[in-house]
């Protein structure tokens, strides 16, 4: 079976340790997005968070036959690297105690980054440097990621980080041992440059097919540049770069002063990084217009050949309040026209919750706790508020409105577009109590699919609702730092994850037959309908939608 990933990050690892020093890998031919970046095993086989070890470098994905790869473009935020200044009034002593240990100019705060991210400390003090700029880093990246399009390789690269490993470990037992994590030969992935060579490049099983994204509208340097510059720089990247971009991830983790970014990190990360600017806000004219620009509108919701191609919209990582003026506005408004904009969600779980009003409502009491099933406290007493965390029932879904409700599966539905799942065990709705149960594996993405699919089919008429069945792929979020359900920590067991969910399909299908899963008649059905969330979609999907740059 041939597998896809809606939202990954193949390149990231190698590009964050190679950027800094270029001219050390390329004497050996090593500055290439196929050098691999020895991974730490122990956390692998452990399914530990992403971090020590990689889930989705090219080699795996070629060894664990993905032939379909979204790989995103993303310039780390600054934030993430940076100390935060605490709000007198408002912040609690321990927080002003925490931001002056972790200051980026105190070494503690580059220690921190380099142990959990496991960047070299270079990169993490040009991250905190002024010179950093994302715009700068954005085309640097792009250019890796080209580097090796369309040429075939004998044979990969091997990076071993750290004197003390290189001098311990010999990296050819160690590739003999692991070679399906480490190893790859007559190998080759391509870039389209136009969807010609994209349908050329699907029917090919000896070639992957690299569609490229972008995570986050910072990317556009939207931080530092005016937004006459940042409008430039959309047609800059649509009429100058080699290859098109298919879809931007408007949001992130961070303010990018267009548009409200989704409550996103929880526990010990908000000891260390601030996301509260702009988080849970609407969009601002500015972003209002970036957003019509990418999308090839003019003030009129009109398609304009002066702004070029489409570039689709990811609404992962948008509050709900985007989400919401970014249907009503604009993807609503040209629907009515006959224009549709299909909507994306490219690496997301179920909310479990009705409406994006009912998301709004409830932002503000989004927990740690993410699973809780929390109400509007906002007219409560604080006693009252402590009363209700104590009884607050847990439901099976991550509640927060970084994830998408029975109201963005409509749309998504409506416009035929693509709902990736992720492979995050927090964004799917893992409690503490799961994490060393059965339901930490296939359980926890099965009730994911089952229980957006249900909500087609309760929300939709039957016919449309069918539809949801080619609106769902996988998106997992690979090399974006993620915990993933044990079984699966990387692509080379997306073999085994597309068996286990085979038979809970199966299973699902045969005890009480539900009416969502009626058109399933036997295994075979079964198993075409996994083909299809495992490659099939999203591959007609990019077939259908692929721009074709101006010439």
């Amino acid at each position: 079976m041939k597998f896809s990933d809606l939202h990954t990050h193949n390149h990231m690892r190698a590009h964050f340790w190679m950027q800094e020093n270029p001219d050390r890998f390329k004497k050996n031919e090593s500055f290439t997005p196929w050098t691999v970046i020895s991974s730490n095993r122990k956390g692998y086989l452990k399914g530990k968070m992403g971090a020590s070890y990689s889930q989705a470098d090219l080699v795996k994905v070629w060894n664990g036959n993905v032939r379909l790869t979204f790989n995103s473009l993303y310039p780390l935020e600054r934030q993430f690297v940076k100390g935060f200044k605490p709000t007198p009034g408002k912040d609690k002593w321990y927080r002003f105690l925490i931001a002056f240990a972790t200051s980026h100019k105190l070494p503690l705060r580059d220690f921190i980054q380099t142990a959990y991210m496991r960047i070299p400390d270079e990169s993490v003090d040009y991250f905190q440097s002024s010179g950093y700029d994302y715009w700068d880093s954005l085309n640097r990246e792009l250019e890796f990621v080209l580097s090796d399009s369309g040429n075939r390789i004998g044979k990969n690269k091997i990076f071993t980080p750290g004197l003390f490993r290189r001098i311990l470990e010999s990296e050819k037992r160690r590739g003999k041992y692991v070679g399906e994590e480490l190893n790859v030969k007559d190998a080759k992935y391509l870039v389209p440059k136009d969807p010609m060579e994209l349908n050329q490049s699907l029917e090919k099983d000896d070639e992957i097919t690299m569609v490229v994204t972008i995570e986050g509208a910072h990317a556009l340097g939207t931080d530092r540049a005016s937004i006459a510059e940042i409008s430039r720089r959309v047609k800059h990247v649509k009429n100058e770069w080699p290859v098109p971009i298919f879809f931007i991830t408007f949001a992130h983790h961070f303010d990018n002063k267009l548009c409200g970014h989704a409550h996103s990190i929880p526990d010990m990360g908000k000891l260390l990084l601030d996301q509260t600017t702009a988080m849970n806000e609407g969009f601002n004219p500015n972003g209002e217009r970036i957003i019509r620009e990418l999308l090839g509108l003019n003030k009129n919701l009109e398609r304009d050949p002066d702004l070029g191609y489409r570039i689709l919209i990811d609404v992962k990582h948008m509050s709900a309040k985007s989400r919401k003026e970014y249907y009503d506005k604009i993807v609503n408004e040209c629907f009515a026209k006959g224009d549709v904009i299909p909507v994306i969600g490219s690496h997301c779980g179920y909310s479990g919750r009705k409406s994006l009003e009912e998301h709004i409502k409830l932002q503000d009491s989004e927990r740690d706790d993410y699973c809780e099933l929390c109400g509007d406290e906002s007219k409560l007493s604080k006693k009252a508020i402590k009363e209700l965390i104590e009884n607050q029932p847990m439901g099976k879904f991550n509640s927060w409105n970084i994830n998408l409700c029975d109201e963005d599966i409509q749309m998504i539905v409506k416009t035929e577009g693509l709902f990736g799942l992720s492979f995050d065990q927090r964004i799917l709705g893992i409690k503490s109590t799961d994490k060393k149960t059965s339901r930490n594996g296939i359980q926890l993405i099965w009730d994911n699919i089952n229980a957006i699919i249900e909500s087609a089919y309760k929300n939709l008429p039957e016919e449309d609702a069918h539809k949801v069945w080619k609106c769902l792929t996988i998106g997992t979020d690979f090399e974006g730092l993620i915990d993933p359900p044990n079984p699966y920590p990387s692509v080379l067991e997306f073999g085994v994850f597309a068996g286990n969910l085979i038979f809970e399909i199966e299973q699902a299908r045969k005890n009480g037959k539900p009416k969502h899963l009626s058109h399933l008649k036997n295994m075979d059905d079964v198993r075409a309908a996994v083909e299809d969330f495992c490659f099939n979609n999203a591959a007609n999907f990019v077939k259908k939608h692929y721009p074709k740059k101006s010439s």
